[in-house]
């Protein structure tokens, strides 16, 4: 599986809006690869706490879209 580096965590705006009952928070998650191609990559923050992802950390991308911590 490719490996990326987390370059940035931002937590994406909602403006004055409330999100809807049960939908989590997102972050936009900036990953780069070995050649330095980044994309960006919305994810839940709470799996982001919960896995200790943070910026320049190593993780790579499962087939089902989650991350996990290298």
């Amino acid at each position: 599986m490719p490996e990326y580096r987390v370059l940035r965590i931002d937590e994406q705006l909602y403006g004055c809006e409330e999100l809807p009952a049960g939908q989590p928070v997102l972050c936009d998650v900036t990953l780069t690869d070995a050649a330095g191609t980044a994309c960006i990559l919305p994810y839940p923050d709470r799996e982001l706490t919960c896995l200790g992802i943070d910026e320049g950390d190593t993780v790579c991308l499962l087939p089902d879209g989650t991350l996990h911590k290298l």
